[in-house]
């Protein structure tokens, strides 16, 4: 379950559960809207605010007339106090109000139309000043169908292109291969150690030789992902016009099985493992184990996956374990080795960490 407490209008604007249950009239999504009532009360004033500025901005084309204009007015009026809790009658949105009224009869007004679409109707502002900006021509593909689609480029490298997602790309006949993202993109390239592959997309840049790695990077929302399934990428943070950030530091290598979420508003990145590691192409490892040190069975698994595994127990080094584990994804074989010897792990970033445990042999 999702967390709300964080949550301003802005953000139930662009979360999907909020945009089914506003696009369905409440029809779907009712969970949704029972969670946030209950569970977060004190967010219902934010939501009622989002779900009106959600009507007004996906329903005005033109300037509307005075009456439209008195309309939306009463909306936005009624949406301050429509559901809200007496608990948190007093609660400090008064501010939020104004801005959201100010925005909204700007918007009424025209001056903020192109703003309001580009903000919440996902109009790719970065994405299309980097492509405007490139210094050499671009050809674009959109995928406009449901399912993913593959598009292959000059130098052999696929893109596995997610539904709605977007890709300019040039013939690489300049010094580096440059691709530009909006959306969600699975990168397979090439390998040529004499031009390095450089994904754009939105405010990161991934640089690689040749590897395999998924970008999730969507306009309108704050934070981006890069996941590594082969090989080695440099995340880095940009500004809108593909430039490094001036004082920019931070170069997030990652390698197979590691992630890292870029919060363009706190200007942060979070490194980690992937919800589901995968064992490393090319790497042969035998899980069925018959007597074997826990210490070499977690050594395997490791190996295999590309983690790193740390434990303090001394007793790992002799105490036996025999299972089979094929087949398992790797917590699950973690899980079922901490339940043998009384042991429990947690993941601290890209680490495992396996604390206490005995063995009787």
């Amino acid at each position: 379950m999702k967390n709300y407490n964080e949550y301003s209008s802005e953000d139930f604007l662009l979360d999907e559960d909020f945009v089914k249950w506003v696009k369905s009239g409440g029809n779907e999504g009712a969970l949704f809207y029972e969670t946030v009532r209950t569970q977060f009360p004190d967010k219902i004033s934010e939501l009622m605010l989002a779900k009106s500025i959600y009507y007004s901005l996906h329903t005005i084309q033109e300037n509307p007339d005075s009456g439209t204009k008195a309309k939306i007015w009463i909306n936005v009026e009624d949406a301050i106090s429509e559901d809200q809790p007496e608990e948190t009658a007093d609660h400090p949105v008064r501010l939020l109000q104004i801005w959201w009224r100010v925005a909204a009869i700007l918007v009424i007004a025209g001056g903020l139309s192109w703003l309001a679409k580009s903000t919440f109707m996902r109009v790719p502002v970065v994405y299309q000043k980097q492509v405007a900006q490139a210094e050499v021509k671009l050809d674009e593909k959109i995928n406009a169908d449901e399912s993913p689609q593959t598009i292959s480029l000059s130098d052999g490298s696929t893109v596995r292109l997610v539904s709605g997602s977007k890709l300019s790309y040039s013939d690489f006949s300049g010094a580096q291969r440059v691709v530009y993202l909006d959306g969600e993109g699975y990168f397979d390239v090439a390998k040529d150690t004499s031009k390095p592959f450089v994904v754009y997309a939105g405010q990161i840049r991934v640089q690689v030789l040749g590897t395999s790695f998924k970008v999730v990077s969507h306009t309108g929302q704050y934070k981006s992902n890069v996941t590594v399934t082969a090989g080695k990428v440099k995340v880095s943070a940009v500004d809108k016009n593909s430039k490094m950030m001036d004082g920019q530091e931070d170069e997030i290598f990652l390698t197979p099985n590691q992630q890292v979420v870029f919060d363009a508003k706190k200007r942060s990145f979070s490194k980690g493992l992937v919800a589901q590691p995968v064992q490393l192409a090319g790497v042969a490892a035998e899980f069925d184990f018959t007597n074997t040190t826990i210490k070499h069975v977690l050594s395997t698994i490791a190996t295999a996956y590309g983690v790193t595994i740390r434990f303090e127990n001394t007793a790992f080094e002799s105490c036996l374990f025999t299972a089979p584990l094929d087949d398992m994804p790797l917590f699950r074989k973690l899980d079922i080795i901490c339940q043998t010897v009384g042991a429990t792990y947690e993941v601290f970033g890209t680490e495992i960490i396996i604390s206490g445990g005995e063995c009787s042999i």
